[in-house]
Order: structure tokens, then C-alpha cells, then sequence
């Protein structure tokens, strides 16, 4: 059942992980501005960030392509961004993040790493994206450098990959899971149908199996300007459980947040 703990070791936040004053926690967001194909100024951003915040966000980890920004730039980026949050009263925490590509990895120092990592100093973790044209040989050696080099991950959007479900994908996914040192954050777009059918059957398959640990909006305003609230809606939809729309969207992120995912360092 999803919620509960499993077999294999992963990360599955319980369904008793409810907390009346949380409220949606974004975990993958474009929302820097003019870094790379999120807003292109900081009007975009706090228009969004208003739209997010009134729709019962609360907290967005801004997630840039690593590959198109200085990632040492990224604390003075994050901090004009709340500042600017703030002078236009929108309460927002907005913590610093980044989106790594299988391609990056040998690019970033362990430093550079942490400045986009969450959790705590024993369970730090990054956000990894699952590749477009699948999880071939270099995402799985990524992977396991990631883990080698004392971080866990968070796999981004393993529904819009390309044979996920019928090529092989969704094994190699589970495969890495399996140790708990992975988890797995889907996306809201495929699961409200705005990346065709092909996507939204492989979103609601993998929510069938609870693989996806959260669900983040993958946000790129104004362009594509979901949020939380639409994905708890369609979780709702496709599972039929308020509960689990909540845990998803809600308990699951704040949790990794403050509780991190553990890499296994032995990993090969």
C-alpha cells in the first residue's frame, strides 16, 4: 500500500505524516529568474510565486539547470529573490536548489554539490533528472558517482523518459530506489494531461506502483505555471485518496527537507 514502509528500503513517507500547518512544499521549481528557460525577469518570478503562494504554497526549492548558471552565484541569486519576495509582502520560503543532468556531474566539485543539496549533514541529497531519451548507462553511472560521493538523490520526472513504463525504465528506476537512497519526484504537468496522453499513462502508472516519493510542479513560468495545488487535485483524481494527494504534495517534501535521504556510499 502506498505510505507504508517497503521491503526494499525506500523512501516512502507514511500516511500518519500529517501536519496541520504544513502546506505545499515545492521540491523542483524554475523560479530564478533569467537563468535559464524558468522566468525570464523578476517581474515573471514574483508573479508566479504570488499565484503559488495563493494557491497554498509554501515553501519552493529553486531548482536552475546547473549547466546554464555559475552554480557560486546561486546563494546571492537565491537572496535577491527573497528579498524581493519580501519588499512585495509575499511570504514565500524559498530555499536554493539546482537540477543536475548526467553531463554535469564531473563539472561539480563536492562543495559546489552541497550548495544544492537538502537535508541534513548525514542525509544530503540532490535533484537528478531522469533523462528525456531514457535511463540509459550514463544516468545509472551518474547516479551511483552521486551515491560514491555521499549524496542521495531525489529522480526528477521519470514519467516524461522515453520507455519508462514498456522499455525498461521504470526497472532501473525502482533498482536505484531499492537501496533507499533514491527518491522519486514526479511531475504535475503529465498528470493534468498537458504533455500528451503518452506521459499522462505513464504518470498514472507509476503512481499505480507508489513509486513517486513527492510530486513537484517542475514549474517554468510563464510558460508552463502549475502548482501544487493542481497536482493535489489530480492525484485526487487518478487515486480517488485525498490522503494520498496530501502526502504527495505536502507531508512527503517537508519531510525530505528535514529528514533528507541517506546515499549509500558503498554503491558501484
Amino acid at each position: 500500500m502506498c505510505g507504508e514502509p517497503h521491503a526494499d528500503g525506500a523512501f516512502r513517507g507514511p500516511v500518519g505524516y500529517l501536519h496541520q500547518d504544513v502546506g505545499y512544499t515545492d521540491l523542483h521549481c524554475h523560479l530564478l529568474p533569467g537563468v535559464d528557460d524558468g522566468p525570464s525577469t523578476l517581474d515573471e518570478s514574483l508573479a508566479y510565486a504570488a499565484a503559488a503562494v495563493a494557491a497554498g504554497t509554501t515553501t519552493i526549492v529553486a531548482t536552475p539547470h546547473v549547466e546554464l548558471v555559475d552554480v557560486d552565484e546561486l546563494p546571492e541569486r537565491v537572496d535577491a529573490l527573497r528579498a524581493a519576495l519580501d519588499a512585495e509582502g509575499i511570504a514565500l520560503d524559498v530555499r536554493r536548489g539546482g537540477e543536475l543532468k548526467p553531463f554535469s556531474i564531473p563539472d561539480l566539485t563536492d562543495r559546489e554539490l552541497d550548495l544544492i543539496a537538502h537535508g541534513p549533514p548525514d542525509a544530503r541529497w540532490v535533484l537528478y533528472e531522469v533523462p528525456f531519451h531514457g535511463a540509459d548507462q550514463e544516468f545509472v553511472a551518474g547516479a551511483h558517482e552521486l551515491r560514491a560521493r555521499g549524496f542521495g538523490l531525489l529522480l526528477a520526472h521519470p514519467e516524461r523518459t522515453r520507455g519508462m513504463v514498456d522499455g525498461g525504465g521504470l526497472a532501473v528506476v525502482e533498482a536505484l530506489m531499492a537501496g533507499g537512497a533514491a527518491a522519486v519526484a514526479a511531475n504535475t504537468g503529465p498528470l493534468l494531461g498537458r504533455e500528451g496522453a503518452e506521459r499522462r499513462r505513464a504518470a498514472e502508472h507509476l503512481l499505480r506502483r507508489c513509486v513517486p516519493t513527492v510530486v513537484a510542479t517542475d514549474a517554468h513560468a510563464p510558460s508552463r505555471p502549475y502548482t501544487l495545488a493542481m497536482a493535489a487535485e489530480a492525484i485526487e483524481a487518478a487515486t480517488g485518496r485525498a490522503d494520498r494527494a496530501r502526502l504527495l504534495t505536502m507531508d512527503a517534501p517537508a519531510r525530505l527537507l528535514a529528514d533528507g535521504v541517506r546515499a549509500a556510499r558503498h554503491a558501484a
